[in-house]
């Protein structure tokens, strides 16, 4: 069973809803369910109980209160690359505080900063398929990492096939400027604009990471960015 506190900024409502197609009970922080109530199907993923935890939304649930409201619950905490207490960018330090938390609560705790989300509905991806005017004519350098195996790290996790610990840097293995990446999504959106996704200002601060570290602890393996992107029609 997964709790989430309602009013979690993006991308965390859309991988929430990526881990229900993949079985998992999802349910709101505040709205247990009733004992009554039906057993999880057969194809629902029975699990210890999981609070995720991210940046809110304006007027979302506080972390304090959310850790309140499950006092035993291990936590899944959702970060981004670039999290630091000095970042320039605000959402940054708020996601860091959010970490320390976390670190703080004495639960298990499983952290994960995300660089920028790549796939066929990806807001990023919709965005540099628009042509839109790159900031410093997309000089930055990025890790981009597909969505999809985002998806994958978490549920296997909440399935208990890794350990439920550590903060690991979820990135691809390849390094990309801003440019090749409105390059390879080329004309491939014909729908909507999408988004930065994350935003400017905190892409800009995200660093260079190793990407080996994570994919050995969640037994994975990344596929080339250009190859997925060649299924990826609008």
């Amino acid at each position: 069973m997964i709790f989430a506190a309602p009013g979690l900024a993006q991308p965390l409502p859309r991988l929430l809803d990526a881990l229900r197609d993949r079985g998992h009970v999802v349910e709101p922080l505040g709205s247990a369910p009733d004992p009554r109530a039906r057993a999880p199907r057969h194809d629902e993923i029975a699990s210890p109980v999981s609070l995720v935890l991210g940046a809110p939304r304006p007027g979302g649930v506080e972390p304090d209160l959310a850790l309140e409201q499950l006092p035993e619950a291990r936590l899944l905490v959702i970060s981004l690359i670039g999290a630091h207490p000095d970042a320039r960018s605000a959402p940054l330090r708020t996601l860091w505080q959010l970490e320390e938390k976390a670190r703080g609560a004495g639960r298990a705790a499983l952290t994960l900063r995300l660089g920028p989300l790549v796939g066929p509905a990806s807001p990023l991806w919709l965005r540099l398929g628009s042509h839109p005017r790159l900031p410093r004519g997309g000089r930055k350098l990025l890790q981009p990492v597909l969505e999809e195996e985002v998806v994958e790290a978490i549920h296997r996790a909440l399935a208990g096939r890794v350990p439920w610990e550590g903060c690991h840097e979820i990135v691809g293995p390849e390094v990309w400027s801003l440019a090749e990446l409105a390059d390879l999504a080329g004309d491939s959106t014909a729908g909507p604009a999408g988004a930065w996704e994350p935003s400017l200002d905190v892409l800009e601060e995200q660093r260079l990471c190793e990407a080996e570290p994570w994919l050995a602890h969640f037994g994975m393996e990344a596929r080339p960015l250009a190859a997925a992107a060649q299924g990826w029609a609008a």
